[in-house]
């Protein structure tokens, strides 16, 4: 019988021109990020522990990746977050001048939200009865 390997995500890592904005964006959405220096880099950047996955923001770097696919980087990221309550993020943000797209409705009667992060991906919210 052949093995089958279990596989799980671990961690996110994104990179951002503007390490305040994104900070602010995400943590209106309910992270609480801790700053951290480590690895190779030895860069500062923030983390955040969203159940198994911790989610790193670092701050964009020319030396790490090519400046001319920032565009291409950002355009190929999405995120999609499971929320409890939607009208408080949406308040949070609003806080910030961060305006949102209402999507579908789904299964269950859940409510969709597609916002964009100060770097410009999109972020889609979905409103559930709770986060595991």
């Amino acid at each position: 019988m052949k093995r089958v390997n279990t596989i799980s995500l671990s961690f996110i890592v994104i990179y951002t021109m503007n390490m305040e904005s994104t900070l602010s964006f995400y943590s209106a959405l309910g992270m609480e990020f801790i700053e951290e220096q480590h690895g190779p880099s030895n860069l500062v950047h923030h983390a955040c522990n969203l159940g198994s996955i911790v989610l790193e923001i670092y701050p964009y770097q020319a030396t790490l990746l090519n400046p001319e696919n920032k565009q291409k980087m950002v355009a190929e990221s999405r995120f999609g977050f499971n929320v409890t309550s939607l009208e408080e993020i949406l308040c949070n943000l609003e806080k910030l001048g961060i305006k949102s797209k209402l999507s579908s409705k789904v299964k269950n009667n859940e409510q969709r939200v597609s916002v964009t992060d100060p770097d410009g991906r999109v972020i889609l919210l979905t409103e559930i009865s709770s986060v595991d």
